[in-house]
């Protein structure tokens, strides 16, 4: 992809190594320039106070103020898509999460041992992921920088285990972690059972759910196979695995199965839309939120041609307008939505006054 300028890049991290070998891979581009690095993140405010920057590059591990504390002080103060590049292991996959949840539009895990050959195999993905980035417009305010112990969130309930008659699925990618914190906060706790298939791998998929379960006040939490799909209860379908849904007798349960081998996508939207569409027809709403790409158009479409109340986010509030878009164009969806407003069109349809 070719741009008439290049989009300006400001690389933050503390290992000189690193910054070089950025500084050195995105100046081979024709679209990305690295205008300034930055060795610590008060370094990189005092550049930005004086160098017009389009994306930026952060490590989490530095001194003088960790890359979370910045992210929040720039989705305050100067919100710019930033993509994390750090050091991931299963173990603290949470950062992660919690980067994404702040505004970060996506993250990049560092190799921890060789180096130089490891960012090698990465070369291609960081190049495409900043690329994205430089695309991506960022929200104002950092939906998860309310505290825990805010009074707007009421005690979190189990969920009911009464099975509802309605089912919503939510697809995202790009920016969805944000999108999908929105909504879950406004969310009544009687809610029908949802789906939620966001483009993310198996490692971060537990957390993210964790995290999402601790601002919500509906229960969220990883979906594992032959589980009922409750009112008050959210299942996140797992990284790297497929995910359909069976009817068990007035009962929705979910089938996990393995990655699927014919898609770049997994988990696969369009796979568990396709599900929802044929098990719970005019019982479903389907809902594509911000992402690169098209999957899930196609599943959408399947569920409004079954019956299902279908919608998309619009173009304003997405961080990526490719999914939402293919939906629209697809005519997969009734109608395009403000991020601000889907939790109410999810109250409307399922009957619900909060």
């Amino acid at each position: 992809m070719k741009l008439k300028t290049p989009r300006r890049v400001l690389v933050v991290d503390d290992s000189a190594f690193i910054r070089q070998y950025l500084k050195e891979i995105l100046n081979q581009t024709e679209d990305l320039e690295v205008v300034a690095t930055a060795a610590d993140p008060l370094k990189a405010i005092q550049i930005l106070k004086k160098t017009e920057v389009d994306v930026i590059t952060l490590d989490v591990e530095m001194p003088n103020m960790d890359g979370l504390d910045f992210l929040r002080y720039l989705m305050k103060f100067r919100p710019l898509p930033v993509v994390m590049i750090s050091s991931w292991t299963q173990e603290n996959s949470d950062i992660a999460v919690q980067a994404l949840t702040l505004g970060a539009v996506d993250v990049v895990a560092k190799p921890t041992l060789g180096l130089l050959s490891g960012m090698e195999k990465i070369k291609t993905e960081i190049i495409t992921k900043i690329r994205m980035a430089a695309q991506a417009s960022v929200a104002r305010t950092p939906l998860a920088a309310e505290p825990p112990d805010s009074p707007t969130l009421l005690p979190k309930s189990e969920g009911l285990k009464i099975t509802t008659d309605k089912i919503i699925a939510i697809g995202a990618s790009t920016g969805g972690t944000v999108a999908l914190t929105e909504i879950c906060k406004q969310l009544h706790p009687d809610v029908p059972g949802l789906l939620i298939i966001q483009h993310l791998p198996a490692m971060f998929t537990p957390s993210f759910a964790s995290s999402l379960n601790q601002v919500a006040r509906i229960r969220v939490k990883e979906a594992e196979d032959g589980e009922q799909i409750t009112s008050g209860l959210a299942l996140i379908v797992p990284g790297d695995r497929s995910l359909t849904i069976q009817k068990s007798g007035a009962k929705y349960v979910t089938k996990v199965g393995p990655k699927l081998k014919d898609s770049i996508y997994n988990p696969s939207i369009d796979h568990t839309l396709f599900s929802v569409a044929e098990v719970a027809q005019v019982n479903a709403m389907g809902i594509i939120l911000t992402g690169m790409g098209d999957d899930g158009a196609a599943g959408l479409k399947a569920m409004r041609d079954k019956g299902a109340y279908t919608i998309c986010q619009d173009e304003k509030t997405s961080v990526i307008y490719g999914m939402p878009q293919k939906a629209w164009e697809y005519k997969a969806a009734v109608k395009q939505v403000p991020l601000p407003n889907i939790a109410d069109e999810i109250h409307r349809w399922a009957g619900i006054k909060k």
